[in-house]
């Protein structure tokens, strides 16, 4: 049996254990992410490297080159399913953090997101962060982007080669 007073440090530390974890998993799949589109990159451009060391495209490279459009497939929904996972586990975590600030924060403190909010803010102002943004978008399109540039390359690999 706890004692009443230290109940409240008890959620208070089970709520801090279950932000932090869901940060850890959200982190955990932009890194499993960014490994398997490191993957895709490495064998599409070795086996478009093997299809065109000869340096013409052939009818029978065709399907090396459909297996390059495999490749982008497979990695475009790999980085879709790991998307959802890291913004599943953001939003767990963002719901622990604002609990946070509910229970803990009291008035007149900066909550936590207050805080976050601010950073961002300051950080948006600046004029690298609105070119960069302007020229690139979320970086959820760029994982995205990738493997669907891979697709197009074998795709356009089959059409010549045909």
């Amino acid at each position: 049996m706890t004692d009443d007073s230290s109940r409240p440090q008890a959620q208070k530390d089970l709520l801090w254990g279950m932000y932090t974890d869901m940060r850890a998993h959200a982190r955990h799949a932009e890194t499993l992410r960014a490994n398997a589109i490191n993957i895709v990159l490495v064998v599409a451009s070795a086996l478009v490297a093997i299809i065109a060391s000869d340096g013409n495209l052939k009818r029978d490279e065709v399907p090396a080159s459909m297996l390059v459009v495999f490749i982008g497939v497979i990695g475009l929904a790999f980085a879709a399913a790991y998307t959802e996972l890291y913004q599943r586990n953001r939003r767990r975590a963002e719901a622990f953090r604002t609990l946070l600030d509910e229970r803990y924060f009291a008035t007149g403190d900066p909550a936590l997101a207050e805080v976050l909010k601010s950073s961002d803010q300051r950080h948006q102002a600046t004029s690298f962060y609105r070119l960069t943004r302007r020229a690139t978008g979320s970086t959820q399109r760029f994982w995205m982007v990738v493997p669907a540039l891979v697709i197009v390359t074998g795709a356009v690999i089959a059409i010549v080669a045909a």
